[in-house]
């Protein structure tokens, strides 16, 4: 890549990083304002309901979504990644983490939407929307699987990941919800801007002039 096109990309993504912000935050702003309390009930009624299995597996899912994990998890797999050769695919998958984590803290500063009040079975900073669990998992579940494609793994192996990945983000953002962390609007928007997020980095590091025989 040289110096010329790295500009650009690096352009690219912060456009994006900055755009995917300012969206999630005009998305929590109209959403609280119009939406108001209709949810909380629903918190309600879900948290009254609630019965100690679920409890339990929702308290483990949840990991899957949390950056304790995730960046152990990403710290291998770009190290294996950039070993095998596939440095882009590494710094891709680097990135799809790192720019969930901004977009969620962002919008979470911008919005300041207060948690759900009830009692919430895992302890939580900061404020609701969006879920950075849901936002992180979905950034980095779809990253990884992005990677393996572009690494030319066998579709199956591919389509296995993304059916799992799916899996793993429906997961966390039931766990966020089922815990009394989060609305479900707040893990709805935490999927959408990092499957974007992911999406979008995918675009622009795996479509450079050097690699345009692998865009698809």
């Amino acid at each position: 890549m040289d110096r010329r096109h790295a500009w650009s990309v690096a352009a690219r993504l912060l456009t994006g990083l900055l755009v995917l912000v300012l969206v999630a935050w005009a998305a929590g702003e109209i959403w609280v304002a119009s939406i108001g309390d209709a949810e909380t009930e629903l918190m309600r009624s879900l948290a009254a309901e609630r019965s100690q299995g679920l409890i339990e597996l929702a308290r483990v899912v949840t990991w899957l979504g949390s950056v304790w994990l995730l960046a152990p998890c990403a710290l291998v797999a770009c190290f294996l990644l950039a070993r095998a050769g596939r440095v882009t695919e590494a710094v891709a998958l680097a990135l799809g983490l790192l720019g969930a984590i901004a977009i969620a803290d962002a919008a979470k500063a911008l919005v300041g939407r207060p948690r759900p009040p009830v009692e919430h079975l895992q302890k939580v900073t900061g404020s609701s929307f969006p879920s950075g669990h849901a936002t992180q998992a979905s950034a980095f579940w779809l990253s990884a699987v992005l990677a393996l494609r572009a690494a030319r793994v066998r579709p199956r192996l591919v389509a296995g990941a993304a059916v799992a990945a799916a899996l793993v983000v429906v997961a966390v953002a039931w766990s966020r919800v089922y815990l009394g962390v989060h609305y479900p609007s707040d893990v709805t928007a935490g999927v959408v801007f990092g499957s974007a997020w992911a999406l979008h980095t995918a675009r622009c590091l795996y479509r450079g002039p050097a690699r345009g025989e692998d865009a698809g």
